[in-house]
């Protein structure tokens, strides 16, 4: 059976079929304790951006089939 280990408490997680709505995290708790280390600025980036790093790409990449519409908000 295919695993991952959690991005945050390094759990290994088992999954079958597709990747769990998770990924790359165990639980809504480590998902959240992630979201709490962005939004107290704890990740960086260790090099100098480039201006490829900030270019938007040619075409925008297709709509997320997981996500309504804004029309449908």
């Amino acid at each position: 059976m295919p695993a991952y280990r959690c991005a945050i408490c390094n759990r290994e997680v088992e999954y079958a079929g597709g990747l769990p709505t998770l990924y790359p995290f165990c639980s809504e708790r480590c998902k959240l304790v992630d979201l709490g280390k962005w939004l107290r600025e704890q990740y960086t980036i260790d090099r100098d951006l480039t201006p490829e790093d900030v270019t938007p790409p040619e075409s925008p990449p297709p709509p997320d089939s997981r996500c309504p519409p804004l029309d449908d908000w």
